[in-house]
This record gives structure tokens, C-alpha cells and sequence, in this order.
């Protein structure tokens, strides 16, 4: 890989994307005080907050950590630097018009999913023609771009909702929620942090890297399974369902073979803040992963809640805030003190780090994350509630260090 400065993208471009990222993760937590844990899924308070999450923190976040990777994986030069200048704009407003719709009228939704459709089609297609003339192509680099198509798919099929929900179009929303989940959830982020993490694992968790002809094994398998699962709504038959999710099931047991290879190898263990958030996001995507398996089974709404929960908070919300502490530091570092390696003595990466905050955040969250899913298992409010406050705890803390980490100067 070859990690170079022309690729790079400016810290101080992509600054507004992990400052965004970072303030709706606060806010996502924050927005939990006013929702009844135990409504049903499709009950637009709880809507809107997995919306909130997933366009907020989790988009910002990857729109702000591909930006950078997918350029230095794929060893070339942005297509089109300029769109991060205002791409974070129209997101925002998409977000903004995408939760009036889920709390104040429906109307907003088509307004909502247009801008983020737009936002969205922005960025793909950036990226799709980045890679397009990218020196190593590889099988990650076909996960990004099939991780993409899937964001648009899902966005689309979103879009369709919103006619639905408004008469526009004559189709039952409830009919195609499915496809739209699983396109997004998925199909584009499990596929890009799988893809992702094969690289980032090796790189910071000194293990050995899988072969290329490995990791194709589960991303084929599971890009497969979701083509299955949106096409779905086309046929009037659940076998396709359940074909999608068994092939999603064995996708998913190879990653964790593959995962497993990766951490079995590792030379030597640093017991640094990013190993410690893998250890809880990696946990809670296997015991996700067995909760969604017996809801499978079961058909029990409590268990496919607990299982998005961790899924969402404990997998994707560790992954992503683990991954910033490795990621922001190594760009300021590279940007403003490794010119100067020759001229004077610069600090070391780990030294960027506020290894107290850093580590504080970890345990706030780590505990509200335990204690509400207690909450959420048990439907005890005072352990939800106590789970949540330390949650909410551990988000400001995690916006104020990265904020100290972006404001390092020399």
C-alpha cells in the first residue's frame, strides 16, 4: 500500500466529516431520553433514530474514513477532490428534512430521501470513477464498489417508501423494508467494515493478512445473499428470503473464520484503545449475530431488538470510534509533523492520543452499552435509562478528544 501524501486528503477537508460524525453520535445517544424502548420497530420514534444513527454518525463516518482509505488502498488519486467541500451539506439537510418526515409529516421524507439520495449518488459515483483508474485492484476494492451500489439500491428503495407512505405510489412500504434494511445495513455497511477491516486488522493489530482469494469467499457470498434479499419485493414468494438469509448466515460464518485466522496470527498484542474497542465491536457483531439467528428461529421481537441494539451500538458504534482513534491521529501526524521529521523532533503517534479521555469514553460506553442491553432484555426502564446516561456520557467525551486530536497543532 503505498501511503502517500498526494493521496491523503486534507485534515483540514475532512474535518467537518469527523466533527459531524462525532456530534451525532452525542446526539444519537441523547435523542434515546425520548423514546420508549419497548415500541415496536416500526414505531417512527425508534425509525427515526436508527435514521438519525445510521445517516449521522455512521455516514459521516464512513464518507470521512473512505475518503481517506479507499484512495490509499486503491493507490490513486481522487477523481474529484472538491465535492468534500459540500457534500457534507446536502447530508446534512438530508438528515434534517429525513426526521421531519419521521416526526412531524411524511411530506419531508420524499424531500429527505431526494437530498440524500443526491448526497449519496455524489459520493458513489466520486469514488466508483477513483477507482476506476486505481493501480491495485483487488478484491476489496470490488467490496467498495459493490458496497456502493448496494447504498444506492438502498437509498432508492427508501425513496420508494416515501412515495408509499404518501399515495404517491400505489406499493405497501412494509413490503419492501426488508430489501431497504438489508441493502443498507448489510449490504453496504457490514460489506465495507468487512472489507475494511481486512486491511486495518493486519495494519494495526500487527496479524497477518488473508489472501485476496479468501476474503472473496465470504464477499461474494454475502453480495449474493443481498442481491437475493432486494429482489425479493419483485416475487410473491418468501423462499427468496430465506434463501438470502441463509446465504447471509454462511457469509458471515466465513468472515468470522477469516477473522478469527487474522487474530490467531497476531505477533505481539498492544492493549491500546483501538484493541480494546475491536475486542467489544467484534463481541457484540457475534452475539448479534446469534440473537438475530434465534429471532430466525423465533420470530420473538424482543430478541431481533437486542440484537439490533448490540449490533448497532456495540458493533458499528466501537468499530467506528475505535477506528477514529487510529485514523485521525495518523492524518494529523502525517500531515503537520512528519515534514518536519528532519528539521526537529516531532511526537510519536501514540503521543497525539489523550490516552485518559480515550480510555474513559471506553469505559462509560463498554458499561452503558452492558447495562442496557440488560435493560433492553429484562424491559427493565431503570437499567435502559442508566445504560443510556453512561452511553451519553462516553459521546461526549469521545466528540471533546477528537475535537483536542483535530485542533493538534504545532
Amino acid at each position: 500500500m503505498n501511503v502517500s501524501p498526494d493521496l491523503s486528503l486534507s485534515i483540514k477537508r475532512m474535518k467537518p466529516y469527523f466533527l459531524f460524525s462525532a456530534f451525532f453520535y452525542l446526539l444519537s445517544m441523547l435523542w434515546l431520553f425520548f423514546i420508549k424502548p419497548h415500541s415496536a420497530l416500526d414505531n417512527f420514534q425508534i425509525v427515526g433514530w436508527v435514521h438519525l444513527y445510521m445517516l449521522g454518525f455512521i455516514m459521516f463516518a464512513i464518507f470521512s474514513a473512505i475518503a481517506q482509505l479507499g484512495a490509499i488502498v486503491s493507490e490513486t488519486k481522487h477523481y474529484h477532490v472538491n465535492i468534500f467541500k459540500y457534500l457534507w451539506m446536502l447530508l446534512i439537510f438530508g438528515i434534517i428534512f429525513t426526521l421531519l418526515g419521521f416526526y412531524a409529516d411524511v411530506v419531508f421524507l420524499l424531500f429527505g430521501g431526494i437530498l440524500v439520495l443526491i448526497a449519496m449518488s455524489i459520493y458513489s459515483i466520486e469514488f466508483l470513477l477513483t477507482l476506476k483508474s486505481a493501480k491495485r485492484k483487488t478484491t476489496i476494492t470490488k467490496a467498495m464498489k459493490m458496497s456502493n451500489l448496494f447504498l444506492l439500491l438502498g437509498v432508492i428503495s427508501g425513496i420508494a417508501m416515501a412515495f408509499g407512505l404518501n399515495g404517491i405510489l400505489n406499493i405497501n412500504p412494509h413490503s419492501i423494508l426488508l430489501a431497504h434494511t438489508f441493502g443498507l445495513v448489510i449490504g453496504f455497511v457490514l460489506l465495507l467494515i468487512m472489507g475494511i477491516s481486512i486491511i486495518l486488522i493486519p495494519m494495526f493489530g500487527s496479524a497477518k493478512r488473508i489472501s485476496d482469494n479468501e476474503f472473496s469467499g465470504s464477499f461474494y457470498t454475502l453480495s449474493f445473499g443481498v442481491m437475493i434479499m432486494m429482489l425479493s419485493p419483485l416475487f410473491a414468494t418468501p423462499y427468496l428470503k430465506n434463501i438470502a438469509y441463509a446465504v447471509t448466515i454462511i457469509a458471515t460464518l466465513l468472515y468470522l473464520y477469516q477473522l478469527f485466522k487474522m487474530t490467531a496470527s497476531r505477533a505481539k498484542i498492544i492493549y491500546d484503545i483501538w484493541t480494546k474497542s475491536m475486542y467489544v465491536g467484534f463481541s457484540s457483531f457475534i452475539i448479534a449475530f446469534i440473537l438475530l439467528l434465534f429471532f430466525l428461529l423465533s420470530e420473538n421481537e424482543l430478541i431481533l431488538k437486542l440484537g439490533m441494539w448490540i449490533l448497532f451500538i456495540g458493533f458499528f458504534g466501537f468499530i467506528v470510534i475505535g477506528n477514529f482513534y487510529k485514523i485521525i491521529p495518523f492524518l494529523v501526524w502525517f500531515q503537520i509533523y512528519a515534514p518536519l521529521i528532519e528539521e526537529r523532533t516531532v511526537p510519536m503517534l501514540h503521543e497525539i492520543i489523550p490516552e485518559k479521555s480515550t480510555n474513559m469514553q471506553w469505559f462509560f460506553s463498554t458499561c452503558g452499552l452492558l447495562l442496557s442491553s440488560v435493560g433492553i432484555a429484562s424491559q427493565n426502564l431503570y437499567f435502559y435509562y442508566s445504560g443510556v446516561t453512561l452511553l451519553a456520557v462516553g459521546a461526549l467525551i469521545f466528540i471533546i478528544t477528537i475535537n483536542i486530536i483535530l485542533k493538534t497543532k504545532l
